[in-house]
């Protein structure tokens, strides 16, 4: 095959998009994947005008290194956003060199165009998910400083480890959920089963769980889980489950428009007497919760045992979803 055939077959055959230019920057050549990615004709090249296809906001950006390029005979590289042939903007990246003929004359440019969308998108994600990450650190290490403090303040330095292990444990629960569902949104009913499972009370005949498809934001689902596992160990050492006879009621309902709630209902046979001071488990319950969610709870300590609530509003990062 001749030299001139055979770069003419790899031009043509290669995934890379190759063109060719003029002194004046119009199109003397492009290679099969270049004229797809543009829908050209062969036969109606010299009609074709390659700038007609950038994106009105990237046209300044491409313009003076194109300009400077041709002015100067250099070599340049840009990246702009061109419509393809379905009508789909893609990033392109340009890199082009200065063609002379034998006498130093300058004849344009030849270059290669490289569609870089799908990896400038993943950088994107990737600075994003960076940015997530270390802004949901720093929110977990506040609230873990949160926990150490008001534990010390209500527990004995012989009991500060166990109490403070447990509360870590709970906020646990709620992040391996969160992980496990990628930082998407959580159904309640599993940050239920959660917390109960971490105190081995899931399939407590006792307990009474149940309600509709509702799904809770990652910034909501952190804060109600850790509400739930200070129910659930108050109740594993005061309240209903360290009764036999006694009984444990946890229900949600409502739609996402006109809001909803959840409720930690427990039923004792005996009464008990109310706490003689607000501890941090309190803190958590109520105060906390109606900070991060902008919702109310109430916190109501009967005879037979407590009533807990928590009422949201539809717009406050909680849907529902069909079941």
């Amino acid at each position: 095959m001749h030299q001139d055939e055979l770069a003419i077959a790899v031009a043509e055959t290669t995934p890379a998009m190759l063109w060719m230019g003029d002194e004046e920057g119009r199109c003397l050549f492009l290679n099969s994947a270049l004229r797809t990615f543009w829908g050209v004709d062969p036969e109606k090249l010299d009609e074709f005008d390659w700038s007609s296809t950038l994106h009105p906001d990237d046209v300044e950006l491409l313009q003076k290194p194109f300009i400077n390029a041709m002015r100067d005979q250099a070599p340049f590289a840009v990246e702009a956003r061109y419509r393809r042939a379905d009508g789909i903007y893609r990033i392109m990246r340009t890199q082009a060199n200065p063609r002379f003929d034998s006498a130093g004359k300058f004849l344009g440019m030849t270059g290669l165009n490289t569609d870089v969308t799908d990896q400038r998108i993943a950088e994107e994600q990737s600075r994003y998910l960076m940015g997530e990450l270390n802004h949901r650190t720093k929110n977990l290490l506040t609230v873990i400083q949160a926990i150490a403090r008001s534990t010390a303040r209500t527990t004995s330095p012989e009991a500060f480890l166990d109490a403070f292990g447990a509360r870590l444990g709970g906020l646990a629960a709620s992040n391996d959920l969160l992980v496990s569902k990628a930082w998407a949104f959580v159904l309640i009913k599993d940050l239920v089963a959660g917390q109960l499972q971490t105190i081995g009370a899931e399939r407590d005949s006792r307990v009474t769980v149940g309600g509709p498809e509702i799904l809770v934001c990652p910034q909501h689902a952190q804060m109600i889980g850790m509400a739930l596992h200070e129910l659930a160990t108050n109740s594993l050492k005061h309240g209903a489950l360290c009764q036999q006879a006694a009984s444990l009621r946890v229900e949600w309902s409502g739609h996402p428009e006109s809001g909803w709630h959840i409720e930690w209902d427990e039923t004792l046979p005996e009464p008990i007497a109310p706490p003689t001071h607000r501890g941090f488990g309190q803190v958590v319950m109520v105060d906390m919760v109606e900070r991060a969610i902008q919702g109310s709870v109430g916190l109501t300590f009967r005879p037979n045992g407590i009533l807990w609530r928590l009422t949201v509003d539809g717009s406050h990062g909680l849907t529902q979803v069909d079941s």
